[in-house]
């Protein structure tokens, strides 16, 4: 037999109690999965913060986490350590990063290809890059600058283009690597003037300058900051630039689009933290950023090795990387890839 029905008052003092309790009970699981953010962002920072750098120490990406840490250090009145953990395409500290409790303590600062580029070469990837990130602010753009040695006998944009075109094949040019920027600059730059010119990987900038600046390699479309001395000293000569306007410290040397119209593919360093990261910790690293990239020591440090500062906010910092998406997909069909030998 089922137990008699209770009495309508007590069964709607019942159903009260009911509701109350699922509402207690629901208001503790949000705050166990994120109610806590708030009070979370408000005591933040409370311990050491850690900026992740997907390469060794000693590049531009690893220059730019050290004085942005101690920047944040003096603002934020907490420890900021560098951590280098170089490796897979820079896919080893992205993912260090990506895996990290979004708690605002673990952060990435990384190239193009930590955001954008690698899920277009690397056949299985250890995160996503379109939702792996909370992005903070875009912290500097690097030209890239198109070289080549004086004893090529190469002067201009449209005489490489010319001399490629006049005998393909013969010119080559010079890249830090496989899917690096410099290799996927080339390429988009063989496909867009029509040209073939073959690729020459290297282990690093610093190796391919010593056979560029020998002549044994005919040009490469690089980072400034290090081929920047070897302009200065005559024994690179600069040709182009990989933006769309002039760069201030070399003003005399013309976009490759003034040749090429729509050219344009620079590097860049942006400052992400792991997906999940509470949106007042991100919104205040931001804020933070965008004051420090303004203040006249930085500008001049980031000046002197070739980066530019930016900042932005996190949605424009987001609006950024998708744009960038594009231009960079296209680059990397440019270079014909083949994806088995990241495999």
């Amino acid at each position: 037999m089922r137990p008699a029905a209770p009495p309508p008052r007590r069964a709607a003092k019942q159903a009260t109690r009911r509701v109350v309790l699922s509402a207690a009970l629901s208001g503790l699981v949000l705050a166990g999965l994120g109610g806590l953010a708030p009070a979370r962002a408000a005591d933040y920072p409370k311990q050491t913060i850690q900026i992740v750098v997907p390469f060794t120490p000693g590049g531009n990406t690893d220059l730019l986490a050290r004085i942005l840490g101690e920047k944040l250090q003096t603002k934020l009145g907490e420890t900021v350590t560098v951590v280098n953990r170089p490796g897979g395409g820079t896919n080893i500290g992205a993912a260090a990063v990506a895996s990290a409790r979004p708690d605002g303590y673990t952060l990435l600062i990384g190239p193009p290809a930590s955001f954008v580029v690698n899920q277009f070469i690397y056949p299985s990837m250890p995160f996503n890059q379109d939702t792996a990130f909370e992005p903070i602010s875009l912290i500097a753009q690097f030209p890239n600058v198109m070289v080549t040695a004086p004893s090529t006998g190469i002067t201009s944009i449209q005489d490489l283009i010319s001399k490629a075109k006049a005998d393909p094949g013969k010119l080559n040019y010079a890249s830090a690597g496989i899917g690096a920027a410099s290799h996927l600059s080339g390429a988009l730059f063989n496909q867009m003037a029509g040209i073939d010119t073959v690729h020459v990987p290297y282990k690093g900038t610093s190796q391919s300058l010593q056979d560029l600046v020998a002549g044994r390699v005919s040009f490469t479309i690089d980072n400034l900051g290090p081929i920047y001395p070897f302009i200065q000293s005559g024994q690179l000569l600069a040709l182009g630039v990989s933006t769309t306007k002039p760069v201030d410290i070399i003003p005399k040397v013309p976009p490759i689009a003034s040749v090429l119209p729509g050219y344009e593919l620079s590097s860049w360093n942006v400052l992400a933290a792991p997906a999940g990261t509470p949106k007042e910790i991100v919104d205040l690293l931001s804020r933070e950023c965008a004051a420090i990239l303004k203040m006249p020591d930085v500008i001049e440090k980031m000046r002197s090795f070739g980066s530019e500062p930016v900042g932005g906010t996190p949605a424009e910092t987001t609006a950024f990387l998708k744009s960038e998406r594009t231009r960079w997909e296209a680059a990397v069909k440019a270079a014909k890839i083949n994806p088995d030998e990241f495999k």
